[in-house]
C-alpha cells in the first residue's frame, strides 16, 4: 500500500501516510525504513521518495550549451528579475548563467565571477564590473578552482549569489567535482542571498560532491515544468521560484 502511494505521488509525507492509512506515525517510520532496507523505496527527511535517483555524468560546457535552452532562459529570466542597480553578485559557470546577462535591467552592477564564460560574455558591456577569480583552470567547464580562486572567494561579500548545480537529492545540492563544490560553498557562505539554480530535469540526481543544503539557500530558482509533488516537497525546506 506504501509503495502505490509513493508510485503515484514521488515523494510522501510520514504524516500523510499516517492519516490515509489510520496508522500511528511510527508505525509508518518503522515500514519505511523496512522497505529502504529492501531497496524499494529512499527515505528523506519526513517521509520517502521513490528509488528513481540518477546519477549525473559530468558533460563539457560545450556539451551542455543545445540542452534544455528553453529551460534555461526561463530560469535566466528569473535570476535577471532579482538582479538590481548597483548589487554586488556572483554568478558561476554553468551553461544557464550565461543567459542571465541577456535579461538583465539594472546599471553599475558589480559582477565576480570564476566562469570564463561568463567573463567574456560581460566583460566590455558598459552596465557591469566584472572580477574574475583566477586560479587553476578547469577546462571541462570553463571554471577556475583551487586554492587562489578559493582565496578570493574568502575575502568578499556579495548581495547575491547565483550559482549552478549539477543534481540535488534529498536536501544535497551537488556538483561533479569537488574543487567546484568548495569554492561555491565559500561564497555562498558570503551571500547575503544564495540561489541555486535547477532546472526540473535535476532533481532526484546526485552528482559526485555536495557542496550545500537546501535549507541553507534563500530559494531555488527552476523552470515550470518541474514535477507538483516535488515542487511541493522542497517549499518545506526553502522557497521555489
Amino acid at each position: 500500500m506504501i509503495l502505490d502511494f509513493i508510485e503515484k505521488k514521488s515523494v510522501v509525507e510520514v504524516s500523510d501516510l499516517s492519516e490515509t492509512l489510520n496508522v500511528t506515525e511510527a508505525t509508518i517510520r518503522r515500514d519505511l525504513n523496512e522497505l529502504e532496507e529492501q531497496g524499494l523505496l529512499v527515505r528523506v527527511h519526513g517521509g520517502a521518495k521513490r528509488k528513481e535517483k540518477s546519477t549525473y555524468t559530468e558533460l563539457t560546457n560545450s556539451q551542455k550549451q543545445t540542452m534544455n535552452v528553453d529551460k534555461k532562459k526561463e530560469i535566466a529570466k528569473k535570476c535577471a528579475s532579482l538582479i538590481k542597480d548597483n548589487d554586488i553578485i556572483f554568478i558561476s559557470s554553468g551553461t544557464t548563467n550565461g543567459f542571465i546577462f541577456d535579461y538583465v535591467n539594472a546599471n553599475n552592477v558589480n559582477v565576480i565571477t570564476n566562469s570564463l564564460h561568463v567573463f567574456n560574455r560581460i566583460k566590455d558591456l558598459s552596465n557591469y564590473d566584472v572580477i574574475l577569480s583566477g586560479g587553476r583552470y578547469r577546462g571541462r567547464t570553463g571554471t577556475f578552482i583551487g586554492y587562489f580562486a578559493n582565496q578570493l572567494l574568502k575575502e568578499i561579500k556579495v548581495d547575491k549569489a547565483f550559482v549552478g548545480t549539477n543534481g540535488i537529492s534529498d536536501l544535497n545540492i551537488t556538483t561533479a567535482n569537488e574543487e567546484e563544490g568548495n569554492g561555491l560553498r565559500i561564497i555562498l557562505d558570503h551571500a547575503h542571498e544564495r540561489y541555486a539554480l535547477a532546472d526540473s530535469s535535476k532533481f532526484n540526481v546526485q552528482a559526485f560532491f555536495t557542496f550545500y543544503d537546501v535549507q541553507d539557500v534563500s530559494a531555488i530558482i527552476t523552470d515550470s515544468e518541474i514535477d507538483a509533488e516535488i515542487e511541493h516537497y522542497y517549499k518545506k525546506f526553502t522557497t521555489i521560484i
